[in-house]
């Protein structure tokens, strides 16, 4: 089995989130032929409502003028849990080469705070 490293793309660990956000950009690289992109969601802890992650790519770091797409969207989650997404590959991230990528966090109801890890990975 081998073994995956991964790039946190929101750590909100030490620090609860409390409202809706998107996190800081990162080039993680495009998925190329052979490749696929790995994703994996832990929610630490939660209060009221619900939160709903995703992860999104870009081909610029700044994601200007709204160009971004949706890649990854975990399920909507009320309470601690762990999920994996399924694997993408060049049939899921076609036309831009993204390699800029982001998480992007929405809170069904405000008061609400959670400790969240997201992380992927192109391999």
């Amino acid at each position: 089995m081998a073994i995956a490293r991964v790039t946190p793309i929101k750590n909100a660990t030490a620090t609860a989130v409390s409202s809706c956000g998107d996190g800081t950009a990162y080039d993680i690289g495009g998925v190329y032929a052979g490749t696929s992109l790995y994703a994996a969601l832990h929610i630490l802890s939660s209060s009221t409502g619900g939160l709903k992650v995703r992860l999104q790519g870009s081909s610029s770091s700044g994601f200007g003028g709204g160009k971004f797409t949706c890649h990854v969207e975990f399920t909507s989650a009320s309470c601690r849990l762990g999920e994996w997404a399924t694997p993408l590959t060049t049939a899921n991230v076609t036309s831009t080469h993204r390699k800029f990528w982001r998480a992007n966090w929405e809170c069904t109801t405000s008061g609400e705070s959670y400790k969240f890890l997201t992380s992927m990975s192109v391999q």
